[in-house]
């Protein structure tokens, strides 16, 4: 084999090896570079140390050394609390989701200190903390001012963050203690309608008395309410009044002598 020959096989040998060993980095670690983005903080870790903080830019993880380059948001950013078992202080169990808002002050610790997991404990033990401190009654009742009260739970740096905002987006009850609830809302309802019936219904018995009163004295204003209702009744054929035999034998000249018995 000639020296031409020779060097082809080793240059192809080489070629296929490197695309070998390139595909294997894609599969493990990922792509050949990593973009820092305005809007994120960077860390460089060269075999398992730390380098240094990284601009935004574009950087290189294949090299001779194990290159890994870490983003952590530089933005405020959310992170919920969904359905976190509490008790009450007087011991009734139910359920607080919440949803935090934190920066990133500290980048290299937020990173080594793992801090999504970090910031779900501590928004744990707050809202046990929160729950265990009040009544159910008095939590419900305090729904408005729980966001500061919590946030109060929170206001030293966790893991190279700062929680800057929190609130209490849910309060979940047990089937049983939301029919208790509803019972209660449902009798005091009751009572304020009842309430309120009796109240119309004293209002309308003074109105009668009044009137009872007013007729008593003034018999006339009986005539004219008659004569009133008789005006403003509606229909096409209008009002009919019925007067009895009395009515016109007080009407007739010498009263009641216009009409006996044998007519």
């Amino acid at each position: 084999m000639s020296e031409l020959s020779i060097l082809f096989v080793v240059g192809a040998f080489a070629f296929v090896g490197g695309l070998a060993i390139t595909r294997t980095h894609r599969a493990f670690r990922g792509p050949l570079s990593r973009i820092v983005h305005e809007w994120e903080h960077g860390l460089l870790y060269r075999d398992g140390r730390f380098a240094g903080d990284l601009p935004p830019g574009r950087y290189r993880t294949l090299g001779w050394g194990d290159r890994l380059v870490v983003t952590l948001p530089n933005v405020p950013t959310f992170e919920g609390l969904h359905g976190v078992e509490v008790t009450s202080g007087d011991r009734l169990s139910f359920r607080l989701s919440a949803t935090l808002v934190f920066e990133v002050m500290e980048p290299r610790v937020a990173h080594e200190n793992r801090y999504r997991d970090s910031l779900q404990r501590a928004g744990t033990d707050a809202l046990i903390r929160l729950a265990a401190a009040r009544t159910l009654e008095t939590l419900l009742s305090e729904r408005p001012t729980l966001d500061a009260a919590l946030l109060a739970f929170l206001d030293r740096p966790v893991a190279g963050c700062r929680i800057t905002g929190v609130t209490v987006s849910a309060v979940t009850l047990p089937p049983e203690v939301r029919r208790l609830y509803a019972e209660v809302e449902r009798a005091r309802l009751e009572g304020q309608a009842s309430l309120e019936r009796a109240r119309a219904e004293q209002a309308a018995l003074r109105s009668l008395a009044n009137s009872a009163r007013m007729l008593k004295g003034n018999p006339e204003l009986m005539n004219l309410r008659l004569l009133q209702a008789l005006s403003t009744s509606g229909g096409k054929g209008g009002a009919t009044l019925v007067l009895g035999r009395e009515a016109f034998a007080a009407s007739a000249p010498g009263g009641g002598a216009a009409y006996s018995d044998e007519d």
